[in-house]
């Protein structure tokens, strides 16, 4: 597949999503988001997809990070009104 060259606009509408997507991470799972090595990490560990980019994690990390997130949405600890950028 050869590299598509975006605009301006279009690489930062792209920078603003993966900056959006890994905001949303760390509000969601901060702990398992820190133990893979906080968001730095994990944006490393990311492959852009059509919807974003979209962590390649090991299973019992996804279990992880999943079992982290219910926790704090079952307790209320999830701030679904992130603050806009």
């Amino acid at each position: 597949m050869a590299n598509e060259k975006l605009t301006v606009a279009e690489a930062l509408h792209q920078a603003e999503m993966i900056d959006r997507t890994l905001d949303a991470w760390e509000v969601t799972a901060p702990q398992g988001v820190a133990a893979l090595g906080g968001r730095d990490a994990l944006s490393l560990r990311c492959e852009m997809t059509c919807i974003g980019p979209v962590p390649q994690l090991l299973k019992a990390e996804w279990e992880r990070l999943s079992n982290e997130y219910e926790d704090r949405r079952r307790y209320g600890e999830v701030d679904y009104d992130m603050p806009k950028r």
